[in-house]
């Protein structure tokens, strides 16, 4: 399984709309509904190689920053997959697991 990830802490180079680069941006949070978030620029999104609809997971770091990966979509189609035969196999998984 890959994933990409972007951490305060390093330094990926970034490549905005007008062709420069840069180490890092500021975001600000916007409020979108009822809720709150933070829109991601364009060369984030191409660096991380996401885009509308697809999902992001979250994590703290030791030195008290997050840190964001590409959810791995083949990972979340096995699981639920998994989850489907275990719920239609119940009594013969119980009588294994005896």
């Amino acid at each position: 399984m890959t994933d990409k990830t972007v951490r305060e802490n390093t330094s990926p180079q970034f490549e905005n709309a007008a062709g420069s680069k840069r180490d890092a941006a500021r975001l600000r949070v916007r409020k979108i509904g009822n809720s709150y978030g933070v829109i991601l620029p364009k060369d984030v999104l191409v660096h991380l190689a996401v885009g509308e609809g697809d999902g992001l997971d979250w994590c703290k770091t030791k030195d008290g920053g997050i840190e964001l990966r590409v959810l791995d979509r083949q990972v979340d189609d096995l699981m639920a997959m998994a989850e489907d035969i275990m719920s239609e196999n119940r009594t013969v998984l119980r009588a294994l697991a005896k």
